[in-house]
C-alpha cells in the first residue's frame, strides 16, 4: 500500500514535469526537468513516509508543517508561516510576475482512522489517527511539484511565481479561503 502510494507522489510530480515538458522550448530542458524529479525520489519517499508516522491531525500539523515549510526553506523559496491566524498554515513563494501559479499541500490525518501500512484494516496500537485520505501524499507531492516548478522556471529564465499553500485541517477550516488567502498574500520576490 505505501509503495503504490508512494508510486502515486512521484506520478503527481511527473504530471507537473509534463505540463511544464509542454511548454518547453528543447528536448534537454524536458530530459533536465525529469532527471530533477526521479533524483528527488529518495527524497519524497523520507518526507511522505515521516508524515505518515506522524499523522497529525488538524490544527496540529507542527510536524508535518515544519517538514514541508523545510523542503520549500532549502529550494529556496520564501516562506509565511502562521497565515490566517493558523500556526500550521503556510505560504511558500518563488519568482515574480505571471503566471501564478498555486499548489495547495494538504498534511493533516483523520481522528479515528489509525492504520499500519497494509493493504487490509489493521489498526497501530496507541494511535488515534491516521492518513486515510492520502493527504502524507499530497503534501509531499506538492511540495515536490512546487520546487519542480521552480527549478524550471530558473533554468528556462522564465518569469513566473509559484505559491504553495499550506493548508491544515481542510475538512474543518473556512478561515482560509480566498480572502484570507489574498489578505496574508506576500510580496513578490524581486
Amino acid at each position: 500500500m505505501i509503495r503504490r502510494s508512494l508510486f502515486s507522489v512521484h506520478v503527481g510530480a511527473l504530471m507537473v514535469a509534463f505540463s511544464l515538458a509542454f511548454l518547453s522550448t528543447t528536448a534537454s530542458a524536458d530530459d533536465a526537468l525529469l532527471k530533477f524529479i526521479e533524483a528527488r525520489r529518495a527524497a519524497d519517499r523520507t518526507v511522505a513516509l515521516q508524515l505518515w508516522n506522524w499523522a497529525e491531525v488538524g490544527y496540529q500539523e507542527e510536524q508535518s508543517s515544519a517538514r514541508l515549510q523545510k523542503e520549500l526553506r532549502d529550494a529556496g523559496f520564501s516562506i509565511k508561516a502562521g497565515v490566517a491566524g493558523m500556526p500550521t498554515a503556510f505560504i511558500a513563494e518563488y519568482g515574480s510576475g505571471k503566471p501564478v501559479i498555486a499548489i495547495l499541500a494538504e498534511m493533516d490525518a483523520l481522528p479515528g482512522v489509525s492504520q499500519a501500512a497494509v493493504p487490509e484494516r489493521s489498526p497501530l496500537r496507541g494511535r488515534i489517527s491516521g492518513h486515510a485520505c492520502g493527504h502524507h501524499l499530497f503534501g509531499t507531492g506538492s511540495t515536490s511539484a512546487g520546487i519542480a516548478i521552480k527549478n524550471w522556471l530558473a533554468t528556462n529564465r522564465r518569469s513566473g511565481t509559484i505559491r504553495i499553500y499550506g493548508t491544515p485541517a481542510d475538512r474543518k477550516s473556512t478561515r482560509l479561503n480566498s480572502s484570507h488567502v489574498s489578505e496574508s498574500r506576500m510580496p513578490s520576490s524581486a
